[in-house]
Order: structure tokens, then sequence, then C-alpha cells
């Protein structure tokens, strides 16, 4: 097998890289809001805890030994077993998610902009369940349920829609307990949601090294239940974060670690996948930005140093833009940024079918982005090199001048190149004759085909009951 990856970092690099991670959090730790059973778990192995300030040091040592107790590789559960995806991946390649908090939603038929339904985020779970590239999604923020139980209306709808995985946003700590418990009646009950984590979950830092009590309950609740936790750190260059990109890479490390060795002491073996989500902040307008040169470059050098110096399964923006539409920026950038992060070796590319930096989808971005996705797969897949691959026999049977195209190895190979499904190669005058269609003419009429209701899944109807229950139990409680 033959792969390459591009390398930002040397060995000596990653090494002071990793001394100057270790030391930030040794001497000057990170900031948590109050919390009891944190800070139990926190005390009893020996970490350096001043209370009346909040602050947490973690010895080097100490650090370390939990950081290694995460595990290298786990499964990420799905309510169908066989859309279960192991991590890393088997085939050396990537995940691919949609899009997570988007709040805008871009009509596929009209091409207006509108604040985000649940009518439309079931349009939108049952898109990606056909999508064969989308191996699983977070949820977008539906404008039309009570505000502060929109997250568990939100999962409730994707567990009804979809068998595929689902990454799962809380949006308040009231409501960690009540996402939790809708998993486990989608998984079977809490015992199997364990055996098979059918969700995960994202625990993020408040940038520079401090965490909110709902990022703390998310972290000690998830790590309980057996919860993959997605570990986050979303640093804005030169705002929230240092304006060099190794200073911004150095800070989401840290609290990365922070999290994971966290996750540890509550559950030794907790899975935890790295989410370094890197952004650049534009020093002339203010605003940030995840598809910027500078933005890549960070977050992909902080996948690299993560996987080779703590063999984390790393997870990252992988599709995208910075445009607010489907422009030729969005195409350019999105292109770019999912080649780029692909090569360098990240285990799960997300943002597909979102623009805007992230604050709106479109259903019709996400049918591209699915094809790139393929193609950025097929880019990256290891050769194998034997008799067969380097075609020997061929090589030494056709006579000079003589060409190839009606050997048997042809035959037996000629479909094992990538064909897209919505990218053409017709001549101009076999494009012509069949109406000559631009690109977003043939994804309207993708999107019409796979939205269709012989593509919907049905979930059981003890399922939907029990999740409008909890859904109703939660309205309740959180008010």
């Amino acid at each position: 097998m033959i792969s390459s990856n591009f390398r930002y970092l040397n060995s000596e690099q990653r090494e002071m890289l990793k001394e100057k991670v270790f030391k930030l959090l040794e001497s000057h730790g990170v900031k948590l809001d109050p919390h009891p059973q944190m800070l139990k778990h926190l005390k009893n192995a020996n970490l350096v805890v001043d209370e009346v300030n909040g602050i947490v040091r973690f010895p080097s040592g100490i650090l370390e030994k939990l950081v290694s107790q995460a595990p290298a590789s786990f499964v990420l559960g799905s309510q169908n077993r066989d859309k279960s995806l192991p991590l890393p991946r088997p085939d050396h390649t990537f995940y691919a998610r949609t899009g997570t908090g988007a709040h805008g939603y871009i009509d596929p038929e009209t091409g207006n902009y509108r604040k985000v339904t649940l009518k439309d985020l079931t349009q939108w779970a049952t898109l990606i369940h056909q999508l064969d590239e989308i191996s699983f999604m977070p949820y977008l923020f539906p404008d039309d349920a009570p505000t502060k139980t929109a997250d568990v209306h939100a999962l409730a709808t994707l567990l009804k829609s979809t068998t595929k995985h689902i990454w799962v946003q809380p949006y308040s700590s009231e409501s960690v307990d009540h996402l939790i418990a809708l998993g486990a009646a989608a998984a079977g009950d809490q015992k199997k949601l364990v055996d098979n984590p059918i969700i995960s979950m994202i625990a993020c830092s408040l940038t520079p090294r401090a965490f909110k009590k709902m990022d703390i309950d998310i972290i000690l609740k998830a790590a309980t239940a057996g919860i993959p936790i997605h570990a986050c750190s979303l640093p804005g260059a030169g705002g929230t974060a240092p304006v060099t990109t190794p200073g911004t890479v150095l800070l989401a490390v840290a609290e990365i670690l922070a999290i994971t060795a966290m996750a540890q002491l509550v559950h030794p073996g907790a899975p935890v996948i790295a989410c370094p989500i890197i952004f650049h902040t534009d020093m002339r307008t203010g605003r940030s930005l995840q598809a910027s040169v500078e933005a890549i470059r960070g977050a992909s050098m902080a996948i690299q140093f993560i996987k080779k110096e703590f063999d984390l399964p790393t997870h990252n923006y992988g599709s995208g833009t910075d445009s607010p539409t489907m422009d030729e920026q969005s195409f350019s950038e999105r292109a770019m940024l999912t080649a780029w992060m692909a090569a360098c070796g990240l285990d799960i590319l997300g943002g597909a079918g979102q623009l805007e930096v992230a604050t709106a989808v479109s259903p019709l971005q996400l049918i591209i982005d699915n094809e790139i996705l393929a193609m950025a797969r097929r880019l990256i897949a290891p050769f194998h090199l034997n008799d067969d691959q380097i075609a020997w026999d061929v090589l030494t049977t056709v006579e000079p001048g003589q060409d190839f195209l009606t050997t048997d190895h042809t035959l037996q190979h000629c479909r094992d190149a990538f064909s897209p499904s919505n990218f053409i190669s017709a001549a101009r005058d076999d494009w012509e004759a069949g109406g000559a269609k631009r690109l977003l003419d043939r994804v309207k009429d993708a999107y019409v085909n796979l939205i269709d209701a012989e593509n919907r899944y049905s979930p059981k109807a003890e399922l939907v009951k029990e999740l409008d229950d909890l859904v109703s139990s939660a309205d309740r409680a959180i008010s």
C-alpha cells in the first residue's frame, strides 16, 4: 500500500510544540465554571486545583497518562448497524458529515433564504439518508421549535428521519439529560446505547482556556453514558487566539487535551474525537472565516500534530465557504478545503452543504458536496502494488506501437475509475441535445428524486411515540 500525506511539522518541531502545550497546561491551566462533580474528579486525580479562582493545572506526567487512556479506535454507532462507523475508517480515508447549528436555509426550489423549520430539518435528514458520502449528521437550529428545547426537538426529528449516526450539540445544561434519553430510546435502552452509541456529543472550550458549566456537564454525562465526545476548540486567530497560526494551534490543542483528560477522569477509556476547528479573523472586517487560506493552514496543522503526537481520531471542517451564496467563490473554496483536509489525513470532514461560515445550508449544495467528497476520497485512496496493478503481464505482451484498449486487463478494470453522477464530461453536441443543463439544473433534478416519498425512512410507531413523549417531558421541564 502506498499513501502520501503532506506534513507541516517535522519531528523536532512537533516535540517542541508538544512540550509547550504541556507546559501551558501545567503552569497556567484552564478556568472552569463551578462544578462540584467535576471538581471531585480533578482533586482525586491529584491535579492542582485553585478553587477560589477556578483554575485547574495539569501536571505533565498526569496529563500524558490521562490522554493515553483515550482509545485510538472505536465505533460511532447507528440505528442500522450496517451504517456504523469504525474510527479510523478501514479504507484509510475519511467520513463526512453535514453542517451543524445553521439557522438559515436556502430553499432548493426558489433559491430564497429563510429560517430553518422542523419540516426543513425532516427534508434535510431525508436527503442525507440517501447520500452515500454523508456518513452522519448534526441538526440545524429549527426556528419554529421552542427556543429552550430546540435541540431536543431537532434531535427527535432526526431520529425519526434517518438511521445514520447523529452528532448532538446541546444548547443548554438543562437539555443534556433529555438528549441522552432520546439517544437511549432510539438505541433500545441505556445499556444498548453504551454498546451501540448512535449519538455522539460535542463539548467545547470557551477560548481561551475556559469551560462553561454546560460543557463540563456534557463531558461528565457523555463519558458516564459511554457516548463519544467531540472535544472541540474553536479559536479565532487574531481574536480569541493569537494571530499567528502556530500560537492558535498550540492553544487549540491544549484545550482539546484538557477535555480529553477530564473525560478520562470520569470514565477511563472514554472515546474522544479531537476537533480543532480553527477560524481566522479578517482584520479588515472583523469577520470570522472558516475557508480562508489561514484558517485551512491552522486546521490542517493542528490535525496532523494531534494525530501524530496523541493518536486521537480527528474531526474538522472539510467543506464549506465564507460566501453567503452558491457562487464561484463557494465552489472554489469548498473544493480546495475538501481536497486539502482529506490529503492531510483528517478522519471526519465536516460542513457539507453549508454556506456563509456555517450559518446557512443548501440542499443543492449538499448534493454537489456529496460528489466532491467522493472525488476527494478517490483522490487520496492508497495504491496497492502487485502484478495486476502495475499491469506487468500486458506491459510485457503488448507490442510497441499497439494499444491496450482491447486487452482483457482493460476490460477487467474499465469500471474502476470514479464515475460522477452530476458532473458531466459530454461533448457539446450531446450536452445541447440533452437540454444544455447547467450543474445546478441537473442537481435540482437529482434533489426531486432523492426526497421522493419512497426514499423516506419510516421508524416504528412505538419509537415515534416514545420520542414524542420525551420531547414533551423536556418542554415541561425546561421553561
